[in-house]
């Protein structure tokens, strides 16, 4: 606050008179006063002690936003994408019979077409730095059976699948109730081949599911 004295002086040249003085009381802008709605009451001077305090408003928190849906998108698609590449990392440590095998068992479990032949006999031997491939099957459904194949996998010691030869059947035509066999000849064989499997095809078709009855080995 800040007081200014303001003095009056005579032009005759006399000596200051001390005359009235105006004070100005030149306060500095501050923010103005309380106000209170009219018709308010006057705070009472009994308090009552036991009355429950104000009630006060609950404290807001901020609420984190969620993700964009395209971010939700994004992590369903790299889980997606780590399970597909670890189900190829299986695939590849397994080997190819055992793929196969879990082929026909799944086929089998999802109710694949019924079996159309049945596969009586399988079996190998060398001679004469030749190796011999054979196997027996018979006809097993109420219709003929036609340009039926062997798909024959040979395996190295490694796992891996060295070669696939087709091999025709000694029948093009193969009746009801009817046998027929197959034969692979592999010349000049070095023993590179650990191992074997067969699967049977329609040359205008797919794979012909079959029902093994070999006796085991």
């Amino acid at each position: 606050m800040h007081r200014f004295i303001l003095g009056i002086k005579k032009n005759n040249g006399m000596k200051k008179a001390k005359g009235p003085l105006l004070l100005l009381n030149l306060d500095k802008p501050g923010p103005p006063p309380e106000t209170e709605p009219i018709g308010s009451a006057a705070p009472s001077e009994n308090v009552d002690s036991s009355a429950p305090p104000p009630f006060e408003k609950p404290a807001f928190v901020a609420l984190q936003k969620r993700p964009l849906l395209s971010i939700d998108l994004l992590r369903l698609l790299l889980v997606v994408l780590s399970l597909v590449v670890a189900a190829g990392f299986i695939l590849i440590l397994l080997s190819q019979p055992s793929i196969d095998r879990m082929t026909r068992d799944l086929q089998e479990r999802h109710g694949t077409p019924q079996e159309k032949i049945s596969f009586l006999y399988l079996g190998d031997e060398t001679k004469d730095n030749e190796l011999h491939i054979r196997g027996v099957l018979r006809n097993i459904t109420t219709a003929p059976i036609e340009q039926l194949d062997a798909a024959i996998r040979l395996y190295g010691h490694d796992g891996n699948v060295l070669e696939t030869s087709i091999v025709r059947m000694d029948k093009e035509t193969i009746a009801p109730d009817e046998t027929a066999q197959f034969e692979l000849v592999y010349p000049n064989y070095k023993m590179e081949f650990a191992k074997y499997s067969v699967e049977f095809k329609l040359r205008d078709s797919g794979v012909v599911p079959y029902k093994d009855m070999r006796a085991a080995r």
